[in-house]
């Protein structure tokens, strides 16, 4: 690992709990909402989503950390059964119940008793972007082979879709190649290509504007892929981490997975870069799996690999 990131969690966290105020909301309507969040100045409260208190992150957080776990747990990771990353689901969301999933999700997690039954209700259909933001730590895995497959077998819980399994495995192999190569952010479609992920030859062309589900476009694909398209067009055009958050809030939509999966990865590549110090203070303020946790987490993560 060329890249060692003991804040990968911390960084995954600090963005979405920062980007989550502004997830989806109507700039015209929230116009001071916008203006100051792009001051960086405290966490905000987003206009609609009054269980998430400013500084709370969301499920691309709690979700990561699930992964991470079974990552650290003592398993063969790459034969690892469904019911190991629904166990993994069930208990993070349990231990710290949250609002911010999907609402059905958010649902099945609050009336399933256990994880066989969580397990039982789900239906894994979904093309949009809960695999993929999760997927960040799995690039600690030092094979490209393994992260592919074990980004297909986490995602198919939940997203066992061609767009949902292939979004999932972008992101890792972006985390992959920001954790264990020198090569440039510029090169990353090349790469991905070379990979055998032809999903990379999209990200040929840059992103721009709002990262949303286009429902009167069927042959647009899911947000799972646009989610992974918007980070690779990030990581190759913006060169910090506060300038990577200020394009996210710019373009809107799916804020806060876009930003936690983007500052997870271009933090292994911007770790002298100083931020305000309310992201680490005030994240999950007086809670148990705040920044402390976080970063325990992390480094735990690359002892491991």
């Amino acid at each position: 690992m060329k890249n060692r990131n003991d804040n990968m969690l911390l960084r995954i966290a600090q963005a979405d709990a920062y980007a989550a105020a502004v997830e989806y909301v109507d700039s015209e309507a929230n116009e001071q909402l916008i203006i100051e969040s792009l001051k960086f100045e405290r966490f905000l409260q987003h206009p609609t989503h009054s269980g998430l208190k400013p500084g709370m992150y969301t499920d691309d957080t709690q979700m990561s950390i699930a992964i991470t776990e079974i990552l650290l747990s003592k398993i063969d990771i790459c034969n690892v059964s469904a019911d190991v990353f629904i166990e993994h689901f069930w208990n993070v969301f349990h231990r710290d119940q949250r609002s911010g999933y999907s609402r059905g999700l958010q649902k099945l997690l609050e009336t399933s008793g256990s994880p066989a039954v969580l397990k039982a209700r789900i239906v894994p259909d979904s093309r949009q972007n809960g695999a993929a933001m999760r997927a960040v730590p799995i690039g600690v895995i030092r094979d490209t082979k393994d992260v592919l497959k074990i980004a297909e077998m986490q995602a198919k819980v939940t997203h066992n879709t061609h767009e949902g399994i292939t979004s999932a495995q972008a992101v890792a192999l972006m985390s992959h190649f920001a954790l264990h190569t020198d090569l440039p952010f510029s090169s990353l479609p090349e790469w991905g290509v070379q990979q055998g992920l032809s999903l990379f030859e999209r990200f040929y062309e840059d992103w721009e504007g709002r990262v949303k589900a286009q429902k009167d476009n069927p042959s647009c694909p899911g947000v799972g892929v646009l989610t992974a398209h918007a980070v690779c067009t990030l990581l190759q055009k913006e060169d910090s981490l506060m300038s990577i958050l200020k394009r996210v809030i710019e373009w809107g939509g799916d804020t806060d997975s876009v930003a936690s999966i983007a500052w997870g990865i271009a933090s292994c590549r911007y770790q002298d870069e100083v931020i305000p110090d309310f992201f680490e203070k005030n994240l999950e303020e007086g809670g148990t799996f705040g920044s402390q946790f976080l970063r325990d987490l992390g480094r735990q993560l690359m002892n491991a690999f």
